[in-house]
């Protein structure tokens, strides 16, 4: 198994059972700001709701950080009804090349079929990851399908950065099965 950013059964073991959702989705926010300060001290953590999903935005500009403004974290209770994506939005979302001319997608970090929406949700990811064409793509796409075909399932997503740019290196993503919360790790950047 891959190497995970954090301790996720810990913190879960230091969780009351049963688990609330919002206890849970709190605990990885405040563990990811933690992680995250440690790496990035000069920052400017806010926490905010859209559309159901809880985010941790870095907005780095407003205390002159050098890193770009960017989404770390969002959790969210996947929902029942989708409305329908906004399909000119998306396209209108600025998107610079990949520096080695690879193609890459306009991810959401909660997928729009758990209830994602734009802006903050969205994030530079690898096409082959966002569209289940490489193996780890496959187990990124099922664990999206899981929640989203699961009303009601604990979801969440956790963007990893190793510079000052708002293109993640790996992505943590994870879901609750009754009191196990399941997380994998999946690379974002391409080597070279």
């Amino acid at each position: 198994m891959t190497r995970l950013s954090m301790d996720y059964e810990g913190l879960v073991r230091g969780l009351r059972m049963p688990l609330a959702p919002a206890d849970l989705g709190t605990a990885l926010l405040d563990a990811v700001a933690e992680r995250y300060e440690h790496q990035f001290p000069d920052c400017s953590l806010l926490q905010f709701v859209q559309s159901g999903a809880t985010y941790l935005f870095d907005l780095a500009s407003a205390v002159g950080a050098e890193q770009e403004d960017r989404t770390l974290a969002a959790w969210t209770i996947t929902p029942a009804p989708v409305a329908k994506r906004d399909v000119s939005y998306q396209r209108g979302f600025p998107l610079p090349p990949d520096p080695d001319g690879t193609l890459v997608d306009r991810g959401h970090l909660i997928s729009h079929l758990s209830g994602g929406e734009f802006g903050p949700n969205i994030f530079r990811q690898r096409r082959d990851l966002n569209r289940g064409w490489s193996s780890q793509g496959k187990r990124f796409r099922a664990l999206e399908r899981e929640a989203a075909t699961t009303p009601g399932t604990f979801y969440f997503g956790h963007l990893l950065y190793d510079d000052g740019t708002a293109y993640p290196n790996e992505i943590e993503t994870g879901l609750l099965r009754g009191e196990t919360l399941h997380v994998d790790r999946f690379c974002n950047r391409f080597a070279g």
